[in-house]
């Protein structure tokens, strides 16, 4: 018994004739009907008979056939299973990702995606943008999302703008002079401290567009820990809405969360993609990017 006879099989059931089984398969009707013979030689029973309404099953026939169609789909399940375990996409995916990004198309997108190729496995870094461009740039992570930059050199990397943007808010603690604003300057923060994200960005932004020298009490990575600092009056912070979106302490009332309207803090953030054109895991990359709405 091979697959090929029960291919012939197959379609000499479904059209109830060996003529028109041929014509779909592109054999001739003599390769089918030796095919038919072998089998029933082996199986020691006759499978089809002649009648009126075509080449039909004979007694034994409706009993058999069944069990022939099952190993037939059987058969036809395992050859998919195959091709699919061979061209499904394996390995290690590393990203790199500025706060806020990860909580909006990127979950059901990697949810998706997962499903679709399990064997792929992820590790995803959280950092501020010059960080998440040098790990892209050094290799250390084989895709980034950044806030968009000019800063980014194309001739390396594939940039690729998302459909999402954000605002900039000065979050303070519900117990502080500033939550009676609904809108504030940098220049009507005075002498207060900032505890800032990451250890360059926010901080270099705050520089530039302060009257004055501001003082930064600290930086970090980790957004719980400065949320809880600017809760316990320590300071206060600026931070996007996508890494508000949800929070529990704003829907406590223990921050508020107020909108900046310096510049460049009024307008709001776009966000891209970005991987080196040499990267290494370029095919999983752009299969990811292929279930993202992007530009």
């Amino acid at each position: 018994m091979n697959f090929e006879q029960l291919l012939y099989i197959k379609n000499v059931l479904e059209h109830k004739s060996i003529t028109i089984a041929a014509q779909k398969l592109f054999v001739s009707q003599s390769a089918i009907s030796q095919a038919i013979t072998a089998l029933e030689k082996e199986l020691q029973i006759k499978l089809f008979q002649r009648s009126r309404q075509g080449t039909i099953p004979t007694e034994d026939g409706k009993w058999m056939l069944p069990k022939l169609m099952e190993i037939y789909q059987k058969t036809v399940d395992i050859k998919q299973e195959v091709k699919n375990r061979q061209s499904e996409l394996f390995g290690n995916l590393v990203i790199a990702t500025v706060p806020g990004v990860f909580m909006t198309i990127l979950p059901k997108t990697f949810a998706k995606f997962k499903n679709i190729h399990p064997r792929i496995n992820y590790k995803i870094f959280e950092s501020d943008n010059p960080k998440v461009i040098e790990r892209v740039l050094n290799k250390e992570v084989d895709l980034g999302f950044i806030a968009k930059s000019d800063e980014i050199n194309e001739e390396i990397l594939h940039v690729r703008n998302l459909p999402i943007s954000s605002n900039y808010y000065l979050i303070v603690n519900t117990h502080s002079p500033y939550a009676l604003f609904q809108q504030i300057s940098l220049k009507d923060l005075d002498n207060t401290s900032f505890i800032v994200y990451g250890y360059e960005y926010f901080a270099n932004l705050i520089h530039r567009f302060s009257e004055r020298e501001p003082h930064i009490l600290f930086s970090s990575y980790n957004s719980e820990v400065i949320k809880k600092s600017v809760i316990e009056g320590l300071g206060v912070s600026i931070l996007s809405d996508l890494m508000l979106k949800d929070d529990p302490y704003i829907a406590g009332g223990q921050l508020k969360a107020i909108k900046l309207v310096d510049s460049p803090f009024d307008t709001p953030v776009t966000y891209s993609l970005i991987y080196r054109k040499d990267c290494p895991n370029k095919m999983i990359v752009e299969k990811l990017i292929s279930f993202l709405k992007v530009d």
